[in-house]
């Protein structure tokens, strides 16, 4: 009995240091294997359509789909860039507010233009831009740096009743 907790006594070291030494794997570096994972969250260009409003924390939130609406009411599918230009300074649907969203922008029915280059978008618009604050601007840029398609990274100037504003990126 004395030989049987003896070797009880030495064989639970033993198999405490076989459970931590692990199975045989060796330690490994750390291996790259490219950048993060991505995800197509509108996979078809026709439903690229992207607003940008104001979350009641005060970022800016892309809206997409029927959240949005029209001067005709919800809104589904793809429309041109000066459309959607248009719906942001109508401002975001009720079901929009609802969820907390508002805009920095005023409201404006006036003409909405948008020229499109390879990677320089204009966007002229009906209201005294260099008025605006820095979020209200933001909303302009990053809408017209997604619409038709696009995928943000255009440099977009907004001309508005008072001149123009210097040249920016979507950092939304």
């Amino acid at each position: 009995m004395k030989r049987l907790d003896r070797l009880s006594r030495l064989g639970l070291p033993v198999v405490a240091a076989v459970l931590l030494t692990g199975c045989g794997l060796r330690q490994s570096d750390v291996i790259e294997a490219g950048g993060p994972a991505t995800v197509t969250v509108f996979p078809d260009a026709e439903q690229r359509q992207i607003l940008f409003f104001v979350s009641s924390e005060g970022r800016l939130t892309p809206v997409a789909g029927g959240v949005f609406v029209d001067r005709e009411g919800e809104y589904d599918g793809k429309v041109p860039g000066e459309t959607a230009l248009m719906m942001l300074l109508a401002g975001p649907s009720a079901k929009a507010r609802a969820a907390g969203l508002h805009t920095e922008l005023p409201r404006s029915a006036g003409h909405i233009e948008m020229e499109s280059g390879t990677d320089q978008v204009l966007v002229r618009v009906p209201v005294a831009v260099r008025r605006l604050g820095k979020t209200a601007v933001r909303q302009l840029v990053c809408t017209a740096a997604y619409a038709e398609g696009g995928d943000g990274t255009a440099e977009v100037t907004v001309a508005g009743d008072d001149g123009r504003l210097p040249p920016a990126h979507c950092d939304a």
